[in-house]
């Protein structure tokens, strides 16, 4: 679809680059968004679980080593090739596609894991109709996005030691870019207030069981020099939902 060619083309990109920062462990997404997003998954020790948009395999790795038959779809072909050798001798089955159209049954998977990804999506609607068709009666999804205050901020400034965030547009669904650390290319997400998102969650026909907001406490150790501005400020959040 037209609204993710851009996020598709830019991470083609900059997969290795990704994906290198990724495997650090040093990065926001293993500091803050990881512990939070598996806190939430329970035992999913035999159960059908999808990594929507698994990016470089990354987390399908992990689930798989916690005895899930899992399988990853990702729109970036690169991401794909990584996501492969990143998992190799796995039994994960990758395939490249977009969340808004899955190439699964009815009813097939226990659990869907969607990390980072919505955001993406200028109409998330789409995809989230989709994980509750391919989810079983009563499974479950996790996923996460940027924080609606992240995706709002001007500017984070230091006051006495303390974070301070600037915001503008939090109740304007637009478009933004955003890279990563010591790359330039830009990369393309929307932002979507969190009563909008609530709604399209229960309008897909999901029961929100949990929500997490994320930061990075200043009790981490040998956190980047970077990553310090967003110590105690909301980073990420993540819902746990279940199919109605």
């Amino acid at each position: 679809m037209e609204d993710t060619k851009e996020a598709e083309s830019a991470y083609n990109k900059i997969a290795k680059i990704y994906h290198d920062k990724r495997i650090t462990g040093k990065d926001l997404n293993e500091l803050s968004e990881q512990p939070a997003t598996f806190s939430l998954l329970g035992n999913i020790k035999g159960k059908k679980v999808l990594d929507a948009g698994c990016g470089s395999g990354v987390y399908s790795r992990l689930l798989a080593e916690k005895g899930a038959q899992v399988y990853g779809i990702e729109l970036s072909s690169e991401m794909v090739d990584l996501a492969k050798k990143h998992c190799a001798g796995m039994d994960i089955d990758f395939k490249q596609g977009s969340i808004n159209k899955l190439p699964y049954a009815n009813n097939t998977f226990d659990t869907i894991i969607a990390s980072l990804v919505i955001h993406y999506l200028k109409n998330p609607e789409t995809a989230l109709k989709e994980f509750h068709r391919v989810l079983k009666k009563g499974g479950i999804l996790i996923f996460s996005t940027t924080h609606p205050v992240l995706e709002s901020f001007t500017k984070i400034r230091n006051n006495k030691g303390k974070n301070e965030i600037i915001l503008s547009n939090y109740f304007s669904k637009g478009k933004y870019y955003w890279t990563l650390h010591n790359s330039k290319v830009k990369i393309p997400s929307y932002r979507t207030g969190f009563g909008l998102l609530s709604r399209l969650v229960y309008n897909s026909g999901f029961i929100v069981e949990e929500i997490k907001e994320t930061s990075l406490s200043n009790k981490l150790k040998d956190i980047p020099s970077h990553l310090k501005k967003f110590i105690d400020t909301p980073i990420f959040i993540i819902f746990k939902c279940k199919k109605n």
